[in-house]
């Protein structure tokens, strides 16, 4: 080719026949379909202070991991004595409120008695006393005014003897001062009826049912006065046992901490480090798994892999989903089985895009996909690196040439 008068050479390639295979490539890492999750149960951050090898096979209730849980069994040995105290306190309240249940027993019981005597005492005093007196002035009545009548005979035969002569001036005069204290005495009887029966029967009455009145308010203000105290032990009593019952509580949550701070495996297998699956996954914030690092609450630690089977994952991009569907074939190279191939196929694509691939590329968008292999010949272990190809399409005989070769217009 000649160009400004000059030869220029420039490169060829001889279209050739041959096979082609249309896929998409993408790297991917082994892991296990099913495996047994180990999260720390501790609240806040917390230091390890022990951790198994990874790689190594354990037996269920292998011990893991250990948490530094000095602070928890100081707190724990607080909490028992606060424990202690709220109990304490709590049959105190208990003893107390049988004591003010007893208190106003008696009480109500001498203001029932109370009122019972005012009440005797009315009856008694109307009833009894009063008709009384009254028949006792009624009898004063009449014994004086027989007196009054005798003192009159007597002073009328004395006035007779004395007209005859037969009585001296002295003696008529001592029988009409008779005359006159007899009639004295009865009009004394009769004020004592009148006093009685008009002033004294009615203050005594009111005197008495004044006194019934207060008996009875009493006893209606030692009732209010007996709830309003047994509502006030009651609500002491019921804030003692939820004081016990969170300081109970609290010191069982400590124990749990504590038991917690010890981490078993739950079944048969091999230990692999969350923090190296994540690493491998390119989350290189992430800080690996040992002595002396923290971990919060319900962070993941351990993966434990159940023999259900391994599964390949890897990370597709966006613009080749259209290329891709489930059940397509896939061949599968690890990159410590050199120069064998794996076939499977694809049983799972991401609905959403990778949530922390975003966060190293906003605009990378890679959906997280599973292929299905058979490594029953092989012992694969998860985290193992591979490449992935998915086939879209295969023909064994084609023309092809370099893409460089292809303008599309």
């Amino acid at each position: 080719r000649k160009r400004g008068g000059k030869d220029e050479e420039v490169p060829i390639f001889d279209v050739k026949e041959g096979p082609l295979t249309i896929a998409v490539t993408s790297g991917g890492s082994v892991q296990s379909r099913d495996k047994v999750i180990i999260t720390s149960e501790l609240e806040g951050n917390n230091t390890v202070i022990w951790v198994i090898d990874e790689g190594v096979t354990v037996q269920a209730g292998d011990l893991l991991l250990e948490f530094d849980s000095s602070d928890l069994v100081e707190k724990r040995n607080e909490q028992e004595i606060t424990v202690a105290n709220a109990e304490a306190n709590l049959i105190i309240t208990q003893e107390k409120l049988g004591i003010t249940e007893g208190d106003c027993e008696a009480a109500m019981i001498d203001r029932e008695v109370a009122h019972m005597l005012a009440k005797i005492e009315m009856e008694k005093y109307l009833d009894g006393d009063y008709p009384q007196q009254v028949r006792q002035y009624e009898a004063d009545i009449a014994l004086a005014d027989e007196e009054v009548k005798r003192a009159a005979e007597r002073l009328e035969w004395s006035q007779k003897l004395a007209d005859a002569g037969f009585l001296t001036r002295t003696d008529l005069q001592a029988d009409e001062l008779a005359l006159k204290r007899k009639q004295l005495d009865l009009e004394m009887a009769q004020t004592k009826m009148n006093v009685l029966t008009n002033f004294t029967v009615l203050q005594q009455r009111a005197t008495l049912e004044s006194t019934l009145r207060k008996t009875d308010r009493a006893m209606v203000r030692t009732t209010w006065q007996n709830k309003s105290t047994l509502r006030q032990v009651e609500s002491e009593l019921r804030a003692r046992t939820r004081e016990r019952d969170r300081a109970t509580n609290r010191l069982a949550e400590l124990n749990f901490q504590i038991e917690k701070s010890k981490i078993y495996a739950p079944t048969n297998g091999i230990v692999l480090y969350a923090s190296t699956v994540r690493i491998s996954r390119r989350q290189w914030w992430v800080k690996p798994l040992a002595v002396g690092s923290t971990a919060v609450e319900r962070e993941e630690l351990i993966y434990i892999p159940l023999e259900s089977g391994m599964v390949v994952e890897v990370m597709i991009p966006e613009a080749s989903l259209n290329k891709i569907e489930n059940g397509m074939p896939a061949n599968v190279k690890i990159d410590a089985f050199p120069g064998r191939v794996f076939t499977g196929k694809l049983v799972k694509i991401g609905i959403l895009p990778d949530g922390q691939s975003a966060q190293l590329n906003p605009d990378l968008k890679l959906y997280k996909c599973e292929i299905e292999c058979d490594f029953k010949q092989v012992k694969i272990r998860p985290g193992m690196s591979c490449e992935v190809e998915l086939v879209k399409e295969s023909h064994d005989k084609v023309l092809y040439v370099p893409v460089q070769c292809v303008v599309r217009v």
